[in-house]
């Protein structure tokens, strides 16, 4: 017997896929039914969030099916926005990354700075002044 009100549709957790597999997989989605280009952009959204972890890292020889991976689904995201009501702004976020993380220079680590101590011999001569003026403990009125 079928439940009508059951959900019988296909959820394809794309954080528990390899590199390769997602690669196969965005090639049979792409070649499947019209249905399939949400699929493709949620698996561009996995592209994006392993490109943001990976950094500048993404230059490195290991990540080279990464790389592919990422133009892969960006040259895909293109092809079907032509079928889309309007283009997806993953292709955007993609491009962007990329280009950052690829061609982009990495921003060193700030160290802490701490502030030279100023020792009161050396303070100028105005500061030694403020320093010297005594405030008087009772203010009395004037009559």
């Amino acid at each position: 017997m079928c439940d009508s009100e059951m959900d019988y549709s296909l959820v394809i957790e794309f954080e528990k896929l390899t590199v390769e597999e997602l690669k196969y997989t965005l090639q049979i989605l792409y070649h499947s039914s019209s249905e399939c280009f949400v699929d493709i952009e949620n698996l561009a959204d996995e592209v994006i969030i392993r490109l943001v972890k990976c950094r500048y890292n993404i230059r490195e020889k290991q990540n080279k099916n990464l790389k592919q991976l990422i133009v892969s689904t960006f040259e895909t995201l293109k092809s079907i926005s032509h079928f889309m009501e309007f283009p997806s702004e993953r292709i955007q976020i993609i491009y962007d990354n990329y280009h950052k993380y690829m061609h982009g220079i990495e921003s060193p680590v700030a160290s802490p700075v701490l502030s030279p101590k100023i020792e009161e011999d050396k303070l100028p001569k105005i500061m030694n002044k403020v320093q010297k003026v005594k405030v008087p403990k009772i203010m009395k009125k004037a009559k």
